[in-house]
């Protein structure tokens, strides 16, 4: 019995000893055309960063078309916004609603944390993190819809926002289905299942080009029209949709290049390359963990990559024209293009 035990001790300590010295493997290109340095500090670094905009420390926000003048209370983080009203919340369960001056112009507490949420106007559209859906008139704080979601266990950290159409509201939850709800008549008019599962399973992209609606979860891509549906199955980081294509980026470094309705046109793929940002402008641009920065044409025949100062760890943040990292940020357009 004691030569048993020994024999296993020994097993242990080899396998312990094997883990240790496994490596990840990282991206290492084999040419890099230049090095990039930032352009300028942040009034303060990025503490938390969401789907649609980053929180400083100071309290300021970075939204889609960059950093803002407007300052949150005390303790809250960005959520999202439109030109004039931005929302935040606490990790309590507490939302604001603040104007360009930094005023409050609507509070409520919710019972649970809120995950994403959009404003038009008036509508206030929320996902709480218990996953349940609510719309609120900010005017009146009156409840104007609310649904209980299924029970999650786990979330990504990527949680799209809900879409307001002219009359239509999709809600994408977090155990990966889309709520369309009638803005009329504020019933729920359609369900849709994207991935459903109980962990990780949340919408992270929702965007909409046209009468083309495209989502996402880790696992899948749908592609919606009112009269047909399509689908792609890849372990996904991020989507960008174009008017006739999408882009789709994936967790082992690919590219794939698809028609609107997801067939697969190309793929480009970066040998052990972890994307942790994408932005669309006149080039593709990828951030890599490792510290790259990844430039390609929208049909992805060349490329060049660049170095960036550091790796990239968390709390960073893309616009059209800015990369956002803990206390810097450098403008895109100085990483010029591609080879032709």
């Amino acid at each position: 019995m004691k030569q048993v035990k020994i024999f296993f001790i020994f097993i242990l300590v080899v396998f312990l000893a094997a883990g240790c010295g496994t490596k990840r493997e990282t991206f290492e290109p084999k040419k890099i055309v230049a090095e990039i340095e930032y352009d300028g500090e942040l009034p303060s670094a990025i503490v938390d960063v969401a789907r649609d905009g980053a929180t400083l420390e100071n309290g300021q926000i970075i939204t889609k078309d960059g950093l803002s003048s407007v300052v949150l209370p005390r303790g809250y983080m960005f959520v999202n916004g439109s030109k004039d009203r931005f929302i935040a919340t606490s990790r309590c369960g507490e939302l604001v609603v603040v104007d360009q001056d930094s005023k409050i112009v609507f509070k409520h507490k919710f019972d649970s944390m809120v995950a994403s949420a959009s404003i038009k106007g008036n509508l206030l559209a929320i996902v709480l993190g218990n996953n349940k859906l609510v719309l609120l008139d900010i005017d009146n704080s009156k409840i104007l819809f609310e649904k209980d979601g299924d029970s999650i266990y786990a979330v990504d950290s990527k949680v799209a926002s809900p879409y307001f159409f002219t009359t239509l509201l999709v809600y994408p939850t977090l155990d990966g289905k889309l709520i369309i709800v009638d803005l009329k008549t504020n019933k729920v008019l359609r369900d849709v299942v994207v991935k459903s599962e109980k962990f990780f399973s949340n919408v992270i992209f929702l965007d909409v080009i046209d009468n083309r609606l495209v989502a996402a979860t880790k696992k899948r891509v749908v592609s919606i029209t009112p009269k047909s549906m399509a689908f792609l199955d890849e372990d996904i980081k991020d989507v960008i949709i174009l008017k006739d294509r999408v882009l789709i980026f994936t967790k082992d470094g690919k590219i794939l290049l698809t028609n609107a309705d997801l067939k697969v046109l190309k793929t480009k793929k970066y040998k052990f390359a972890s994307f942790v940002g994408t932005i669309h402008g006149k080039f593709i641009y990828v951030v890599e963990k490792a510290g790259y920065l990844i430039a390609t044409d929208i049909d992805l025949i060349s490329s060049n990559v660049y170095e960036l100062p550091n790796e990239i760890e968390d709390k960073v943040f893309t616009t059209n024209d800015k990369l956002y990292y803990e206390k810097y940020f450098f403008k895109l357009e100085k990483t010029r293009s591609v080879d032709n």
